[in-house]
């Protein structure tokens, strides 16, 4: 089989995947589910595949902007995999196994990252990613909710964006914890990518 066959069942596997995890959840919460990173960073990892189906499909070239796009989508969704194994697991009741693959959770906290996780590093390949950018909707997403949070317009959702139920100190700690991981994820990403093409 090859890469041109892989990646249309890899990119068609994700949307229906995605797909099915947004109709749980927005049966669940509704349009709040938008406040969640999980959901935004899905939704991303979702417009990618699509995009990047259509262009497959037509045997066109990608353009040179789908790079940084879904890098940032793997990115940020391998975020969301690391942040529920390492910290919503113990910061909240709900428990690991309810969180990795309860409902949508597991296809926006489980599968779907995986499966980008390795169609990056063994089957796409892409040519001037920079890790900074693989920052950027991170950044987005925490400034626009911090200020939610601390007009009040919004609570949460997750206990490290509570700003205004903990010391400012914790609030910039969890934010330089966060950004860095997530610099480190762009990194190893970024240095993986491409290395092992089927």
């Amino acid at each position: 089989m090859n890469s041109k066959n892989i990646n249309l069942i890899i990119n068609l596997l994700l949307i229906i995947l995605e797909i099915i995890g947004f109709v749980l959840v927005f049966n669940e919460l509704g349009i709040k589910s938008l406040e969640y990173y999980t959901e935004d960073s899905n939704l991303l990892l979702l417009i990618s595949s699509v995009i990047f189906l259509i262009y497959i499909s037509k045997n066109r070239e990608l353009p040179a902007w789908f790079n940084s796009f879904r890098y940032v989508s793997v990115v940020s969704t391998t975020l969301t995999l690391i942040i529920v194994v390492t910290v919503l697991s113990w910061t909240t009741d709900l428990g690991l196994y309810h969180l990795l693959f309860n409902g949508s959770m597991l296809y926006h906290h489980t599968l779907c990252p995986i499966i980008a996780i390795l169609s990056f590093v063994f089957v796409e390949k892409y040519d001037g990613l920079n890790a900074v950018r693989g920052l950027y909707f991170t950044i987005v997403y925490g400034a626009i909710m911090i200020v939610l949070n601390i007009l009040k317009i919004v609570e949460g959702p997750y206990p490290f964006l509570l700003v205004n139920k903990q010391p400012i100190l914790h609030s910039i700690l969890w934010t330089v914890v966060i950004f860095a991981i997530t610099y480190a994820i762009a990194l190893i990403l970024k240095k993986v990518n491409g290395k092992v093409i089927i």
